[in-house]
């Protein structure tokens, strides 16, 4: 059985590192002043950025169910069977779609909901390719990733409170009190919830949280002190010197490699430019 990899641009996996990867990626759809455009096909992230501070009107969309269906045909026609991994359910109506649509195809369309977005679901991606380059079925790397949905926790920061509010995450007095007083929010995103987990002043406390509460999270989420469990990823919307930087950072901080990712559009949509974190992704057995 030759079983194949899907997911979406959500993972944060160009459609350059796909080819590489030997995996599928769904272009997710996003309507910039009312037309439409794909991410890392018809929109790249310097664009979109461009865009979005120049004050366009930007908004998410769901894949359209001809899109996704037209992808995994093509990809059956090489493939027996394929596991697909989208966005959280919780992050999105895409998976639902997705799970409903997978029942006209006799067993052959397996829909992974992992919980994830962004590097943990890039991880879980990476992960389902190796169990199927190792021989695993699909129903056996579902079930796999499924019960490992929850090992992950990202923690991130945004530079604008003004995408926030637009998203209705905070109030219009608290995005501008907290601009002018270089607020920094800390969000943790895990499974099916995003939270706010602290605020700090300035982007050197907002770090110095970040990797605090990672370090929490190994100690009181995993019970441990021991890296080598884990892969620690990071990503940012943001210059690459800037983000080498973080990576760097981290990488002194933990004493392990750290991975770095673009931060996906649709998480972009509600952060804006300037957003980054680092995610702890327990590694599967």
């Amino acid at each position: 059985m030759v079983t194949a990899i899907v997911t979406d641009s959500n993972s944060g996996i160009s459609q350059a590192k796909a080819q590489k990867y030997g995996i599928h990626v769904l272009p997710m759809p996003f309507y910039v002043d009312d037309e439409v455009f794909y991410e890392d096909r018809t929109l790249t992230h310097e664009e979109f950025y461009i865009r979005q501070q120049a004050g366009a009107k930007i908004y998410s969309s769901q894949p359209s169910p001809a899109d996704v269906t037209e992808l995994w045909d093509r990809v059956l026609e090489e493939a027996d069977e394929l596991v697909y991994i989208p966005m959280s359910s919780g992050l999105s109506g895409s998976c639902a779609t997705a799970q409903a649509m997978a029942q006209d195809y006799d067993g052959k369309v397996h829909v992974a909901d992992v919980g994830r977005v962004s590097v943990t679901q890039k991880a879980a991606v990476l992960e389902a390719k190796k169990r199927a380059l190792a021989g695993e079925s699909a129903s056996q790397i579902l079930k796999e990733l499924v019960y490992a949905k929850a090992d992950c926790k990202i923690f991130l920061t945004v530079e604008d409170l003004k995408y926030l509010k637009q998203g209705g995450r905070i109030s219009a007095s608290s995005a501008m009190i907290g601009n002018l007083l270089n607020i920094k929010p800390i969000l943790a995103l895990e499974t099916e919830k995003v939270e706010a987990v602290g605020k700090v002043r300035g982007d050197k406390l907002a770090r110095k949280k970040i990797i605090q509460s990672l370090e929490e999270t190994l100690h009181n989420k995993f019970h441990t002190d021991d890296m080598s469990e884990f892969y620690l990823a990071a990503a940012a919307s943001m210059s690459k010197e800037d983000a080498l930087a973080w990576k760097l950072q981290l990488e002194e901080h933990f004493g392990v490699r750290c991975s770095m990712s673009p931060i996906p559009l649709s998480l972009g949509c509600h952060l804006g430019h300037g957003t980054y974190g680092a995610a702890l992704i327990k590694r599967m057995r």
